[in-house]
């Protein structure tokens, strides 16, 4: 039998483009980490890189690991030699190679000559895209709707991409590996693969490293940040990143530095589980993970444990995103105070629309955000934002809506400002993202090294390894109790009982809600309906968008995707929350019947929690 390995020990260094700055060093210095990962891509900043390199084709990637390995002036990369801590990430973006001869160069100018840095190339299918004359793309997720691949609007269009090239990247020697638009996880797949020498059949083992990627892969949101409870985590500042200790069966213990600050609990891990998912079955192009079944134990302080994952041969497909020029907008926010806000709004909204043919525009969205309090003791709680927000595919359009704006300024309502950057009224270019899907077949990758050996060809998955993929599945709960039976109820908002975490994926937004108290769960399922989540949202949703609903029994969880309501995603959406980070936390503001014994004891529990919280401040600030 071949020998068993110890868990591998990943830790994650960053979730999003600037974040993590310290962290590829605290990771080296206090992690005990056999490998670091890092995902800096998200839909908007792929857009961003296709229109960035329209004027610099040498960039196209994103820079930010080049900061993290400078940190204490090299101190981070120094520790990455030291301890030959392997290293996987997706900031290549639409340059890879750029990215890869950038880091070979600083740690050259350091005289780290050590580590092999090595790219993988394959998933920027954009020629070929371009030359399907008479060919069309089939959107993902919205039924009839197609994209020509011979548009010539189109920017960039990229494959996301499996784990195999790291694999092959690391059996090369590589040290450090520079990806494209792989998929989020994919780094911790790959490195977790490589370690433990799974055949690339091992389906269950492979989606347990799918999901403890998706658990840590956007950092800090696992130690504490972006958790509706963050008032019981005791030092939610610098906190420690995640990190996986995935072992040979495929499950995995999520933890952090020791003595590093934030939280690792069943909550904060679980608020993770549940971010941009779309449904029971997580897709990849290695594995399809079913997750409706997993579990997670607390094993110790700040460790927690995945297990319950099962994994299934994934299709044949994969997603393709192309990247296409919208066009040009831009926006202003006017601001009034007080009383009358409303007619306020409605007349700034028809003096601007009067001036303005809506025919030369593509969106035209002025809406209020906020409201003014009643006896405000502050002009700030007065006041309300109107936001305008233009599209159009002319630059002439956007230079009528600044003066449409100017025009009606001294004729405004009273009270009426402006905020005082204008240069936000100027045009600039926006990308549309169209989320397509493309034959794993039709991707090469190839492995490259700076320096070294190129175009080290990646063996393509074999038609039996693929499985059919006939949907996500969608049902109400088949555990209904009668909500009367929990007596007395109370009206309080939803959030006073219920915990949630939401995201965005493309167009549209996916919401997990839970609860602690094993007893409240079946509460949970009966009440969260989806007819329920569709009153809950009120003039947030529109007869077009669509609801699918799962449920996560060993989390006490109830997960609904509501698709097409965050527009056509986040590069181009008019919609202030393009992300949809506060999505849940509006869902939980809103005030419902909620059993007053469930929310009684969870009331009890969070103010126990709060104050321990509070007191270890309290001690920590009085030594400082």
């Amino acid at each position: 039998m071949p020998e068993i390995r110890r868990p591998i020990r990943i830790g994650n260094a960053s979730g999003a483009i600037g974040d993590g700055l310290d962290q590829v060093y605290r990771l080296a210095r206090d992690g005990n980490v056999d490998a670091i990962t890092a995902d800096y891509l998200a839909e908007f900043n792929i857009a961003w890189k296709a229109i960035e390199m329209i004027d610099h084709p040498e960039l196209g990637y994103e820079p930010h690991f080049l900061e993290q390995l400078a940190w204490k002036d090299g101190s981070a990369a120094r520790l990455l030699s030291e301890k030959r801590i392997k290293v996987v990430h997706d900031g290549g973006a639409l340059n890879p190679k750029g990215l890869a001869q950038k880091i070979q160069r600083y740690l050259h100018s350091k005289n780290i000559t050590n580590l092999k840095v090595a790219w993988v190339s394959g998933d920027n299918l954009t020629s070929q895209v371009r030359e399907t004359a008479n060919t069309s793309y089939k959107h993902l997720d919205v039924p009839g709707l197609s994209q020509r691949g011979d548009d010539k609007k189109i920017l960039a269009a990229n494959a996301y991409t499996g784990y195999s090239g790291i694999i092959k990247a690391l059996e090369e020697g590589a040290d450090i590996v520079i990806c494209g638009r792989c998929c989020d996880a994919s780094p911790v797949m790959g490195l977790a693969s490589w370690w433990h020498s799974w055949p690339s059949n091992a389906w269950d083992k492979i989606a347990g490293s799918l999901m403890a990627g998706h658990l840590i892969e956007c950092g800090a949101y696992t130690t504490g940040g972006n958790y509706c409870g963050f008032q019981e985590i005791e030092r939610q500042y610098q906190v420690g990143y995640p990190i996986a200790e995935i072992a040979s069966d495929g499950t995995s213990i999520i933890t952090k530095p020791e003595r590093s600050n934030g939280a690792v609990t069943i909550d904060t891990v679980k608020a993770q589980f549940l971010y941009e998912i779309q449904g029971p079955k997580y897709l990849n192009p290695d594995v399809v993970a079913r997750i409706d079944q997993g579990k997670l134990e607390e094993v110790g302080k700040d460790r927690i444990k995945l297990s319950g994952i099962a994994g299934y041969p994934p299709p044949p497909t994969t997603k393709l995103a192309i990247c296409l020029l919208g066009g040009y907008q831009a926006e202003i926010s006017a601001y009034c105070a007080g009383l009358d806000c409303p007619a306020k709004v409605a007349l700034m909204k028809s003096q601007v629309l009067r001036e303005l043919d809506a025919t030369e525009f593509t969106t035209l969205s002025i809406e209020p955000y906020g409201t003014s309090k009643h006896d405000p003791r502050s002009q700030a709680e007065a006041t309300v934002q109107i936001r305008m927000f233009v599209q159009s595919e002319k630059k002439e359009a956007i230079d009528k809506f600044k003066k449409a704006v100017f025009y009606n300024g001294m004729q405004g309502y009273t009270g009426l400002h402006l905020a005082m950057d204008w240069r936000t009224m100027e045009p600039k270019p926006y990308v549309k993202y169209f989320p397509a899907l493309v034959s794993q077949d039709e991707i090469q990758l190839d492995v490259n090294f700076v320096g070294g050996k190129s175009g080290i060809v990646v063996e393509k998955k074999k038609g039996v390894e693929f499985g059919a993929f006939s949907g996500q599945e969608s049902y109400e709960t088949r555990e209904r109790v009668d909500l009367g039976s929990f007596r007395e109820t109370v009206r309080r908002p939803l959030g006073d009982l219920v915990f949630a975490r939401s995201g965005d994926k493309g167009g549209n937004a996916n919401i997990g809600l839970w609860v602690r108290n094993p007893c409240a769960y079946p509460w949970l399922q009966s009440f969260l309906t989806i007819p329920r989540i569709k009153s809950l949202l009120a003039d947030d949703y529109k007869p077009q968008y669509r609801v699918e609903r799962f449920e996560a029994p060993n989390l006490h969880a109830v997960h609904f995707v509501v698709y097409g309501i965050l527009q056509e995603g986040v590069s181009s959406s008019s919609i202030i929350d393009g992300f949809a980070k506060s999505f849940g936390e509006f869902v939980r503001a809103r005030v419902v019947d909620l059993p007053r014994c469930l929310v009684d004891e969870e009331q009890e529990r969070r103010r126990r929690n709060i104050e321990i919280a509070r007191t270890a401040k309290t001690v920590e600030m009085s030594v400082l």
